[in-house]
């Protein structure tokens, strides 16, 4: 099997990954029905405040991190507030800005927006730092493979992979599926065994995608972040993580909650372990678990979106860090200070990796 895109390291010096996730930038100009959105939240989420709501934090977070790739884990906009596909036309002219490569999935409301799930990849397929590329032939759209090559060695692989979950879409094409689909796993797999052997070894890889696996939740249960009957949606710091940030103390962020610096302080259970978490995990409302299938791909670690105040790095019992990556705006639910993104340091031999909730 081919890889979909690639990105070039420099050999023998460490490679950034940024990850950003659930910006769901609102276009309140757009809402279908004019009782859609409070007052409060029609004034907040202005055309005009993209800039403040989404694109200085997120620019505020590149400049800080510096990365040589940028992944994006889903909900760029919140599709029922772009029809007309301006909100991510100009996400994704903002993204191009910074000449740095990127590669994004479809959260579960990206494909809401009446413009179509097409035409949307198209948009993302022809901007030309995007490494976005359409399936064809699996449930899903955003299911693609970024190769991390070291002149001419790869030495470590990215399976973009799509969540599904829509519901909201009007679109026909859209996929009704909850979560990934066995025939998305066989390629990961698939890929990942059709590298073992050009390569005559294991390629380590990331799996990316936006609704997190149970593996996550059972993650933070051994870890001593949840309890086990997922009573406790806890509301705590892991020792070492970044304070929370003022950014957008001035900025109009209806839904907002105010726990930035929760008093409750938890020891890494693990080395590496990190992020602050305000919102409950329950089981049976995210997809299966993937843990074998992990194993089996050579994936390590595990980056996800979709729930805005769970910004939790943790190691699980099966040797795959599960990383739930940091809000990258304010639109809809979010608490204030908790903004910004993750950064992913792989090391120079590329066959480990550090996890930083960085907020701005």
């Amino acid at each position: 099997m081919k890889l979909d895109s690639h990105v070039r390291a420099t050999p023998g010096k460490e490679f950034t990954i940024l990850q950003l996730t659930d910006m769901q930038v609102i276009d309140a100009a757009q809402q279908r029905t004019p009782d859609r959105l409070r007052p409060d939240e029609i004034d907040a989420w202005k055309t005009e405040h993209v800039e403040m709501c989404a694109y200085t934090p997120i620019r505020a977070v590149i400049e800080q991190t510096k990365p040589d790739l940028i992944i994006i884990t889903g909900d760029i906009v919140y599709g029922e507030f772009d029809d007309s596909g301006r909100a991510l036309a100009g996400f994704i002219a903002f993204m191009e800005s910074f000449g740095i490569p990127w590669a994004p999935v479809f959260g579960n409301h990206d494909n809401e927006a009446k413009i179509g799930v097409y035409a949307q990849c198209r948009m993302l397929e022809k901007a030309p730092m995007c490494l976005f590329r359409r399936s064809t032939t699996m449930t899903g759209n955003s299911n693609y493979s970024v190769g991390i090559f070291d002149g001419a060695v790869l030495s470590r692989v990215l399976y973009m992979l799509d969540s599904n979950c829509c519901w909201g879409a009007t679109d026909p094409d859209t996929t009704r599926h909850y979560g990934m689909a066995d025939d998305q796993i066989a390629w990961m797999r698939g890929t990942a065994e059709s590298l073992r052997a050009q390569n005559d070894r294991p390629i380590p890889g990331f799996a990316c995608f936006h609704i997190p696996t149970e593996d996550y939740i059972t993650a933070m249960v051994d870890a001593g972040y949840q309890t086990p009957d997922d009573e406790d949606g806890g509301n705590y710091i892991i020792d070492g993580t970044a304070p929370a940030s003022m950014i957008d103390a001035e900025t109009p962020s209806p839904n907002t909650c105010e726990e930035g610096n929760p008093a409750r302080v938890l020891p890494p259970a693990h080395a590496g372990d990190s992020g602050y978490k305000n919102e409950r995990m329950v089981r049976g409302r995210f997809q299966m678990s993937r843990s074998a299938d992990f194993l089996a791909a050579n994936v390590d670690g595990v980056f996800m979106g979709h729930c805005h105040k769970c910004q939790i790095s943790v190691m699980g019992s099966d040797g795959i860090r599960y990383t739930h990556g940091v809000k990258s705006g304010t639109y809809d639910y979010h608490t204030r200070g908790r903004i910004g993104g993750t950064k992913i340091i792989v090391s120079a031999d590329r066959t480990a990796f550090e996890v930083e909730q960085v907020y701005v």
